[in-house]
């Protein structure tokens, strides 16, 4: 990876640690997601507009966006089921356990591209994450850590995670990035706003009207940060940029124990200390 390119996916890991700090404190996490999914939508039309007549999106583009809008939805759906029932600190970084599924990924279908230290990386990476429940593990076993809802909920988000890096590598191959990631965008919060129901319909206002500031920050930022690892994407190995972008884990431990006011942080530091770590190693394989 360039300088260039490691600048971009740490500055698109901070982004995403701090939205997901404002979703997981936000008074309403379902009705907060859909109100700033409808408000990027808003505001990236006019840019959208600009760049829709140059992009051509074929069968197959297509394809790839409607694999990515379902992919995307469920991620959010189990994503925000796991801060329903768990901590920032914990939930976060057990949902970005996916490096090491997209480094198998790489090594099984390009492996003159994972260089032995990009691997290590990525496997560091994913091992550290799982050291944040080292503890429970030890006291409960792995059966009972893994019946814990906050786990299950988690992991599943980490699956598909994995899922979307890996689609969404092919699909900007077909598909110009933004209009790329807006088409997503729509079809993943129309799915959302489906699976709430009506209710919808009050609770995304009433949310915004609570937490405006706060929905319209994560409604900007939000697509610049995953637009961000789209364009590295088209250029570098998936396990590289996934596994880079798990520095946002020691973001959001930090912004769990000083912002939120959880506790039991410390070995969760441990675990996002060896994921930073992990991140070095892929930041410096070429």
């Amino acid at each position: 990876m360039t300088g260039f390119a490691i600048a971009v996916v740490l500055l698109s890991a901070l982004l995403h640690a701090i939205w997901n700090l404002f979703i997981k404190g936000s008074s309403d996490r379902w009705a907060f997601f859909l109100a700033q999914g409808v408000l990027n939508v808003i505001l990236y039309a006019p840019l959208f507009i600009w760049v829709w007549p140059g992009a051509v999106v074929s069968a197959a583009g297509w394809l790839w966006v409607v694999a990515s809008a379902l992919i995307h939805a469920a991620y959010a759906f189990y994503l925000l089921r796991s801060y329903d029932v768990g901590d920032l600190s914990l939930a976060y970084p057990l949902s970005r356990t996916a490096p090491i599924l997209v480094a198998l990924w790489d090594v099984a279908t390009a492996p003159g591209q994972l260089s032995g230290t990009g691997f290590v990386g990525a496997m560091l990476a994913g091992i550290g994450a799982v050291l944040l429940q080292l503890p429970a593990l030890q006291a409960r076993g792995g059966r009972a850590v893994l019946r814990e809802r906050v786990t299950r909920y988690a992991l599943l988000t980490a699956l598909l995670v994995a899922a979307f890096t890996v689609v969404d590598k092919y699909g900007v191959t077909y598909v110009h990035p933004f209009v790329y990631l807006y088409l997503i965008d729509i079809g993943e919060f129309a799915l959302v706003a489906m699976r709430m129901g009506r209710s919808a319909l009050r609770r995304a206002p009433q949310e915004l009207h609570i937490n405006g500031r706060a929905v319209l920050f994560v409604a900007l930022v939000g697509p610049f940060s995953y637009l961000l690892i789209l364009w590295v994407l088209a250029t570098v190995p998936a396990s590289y940029v996934l596994g880079l972008r798990q520095t946002s884990l020691v973001f959001g431990v930090l912004f769990g124990r000083l912002l939120l006011k959880e506790r039991e942080t410390g070995y969760r530091l441990l675990g996002a200390g060896t994921i930073a770590a992990g991140g070095v190693l892929i930041a410096m394989a070429r």
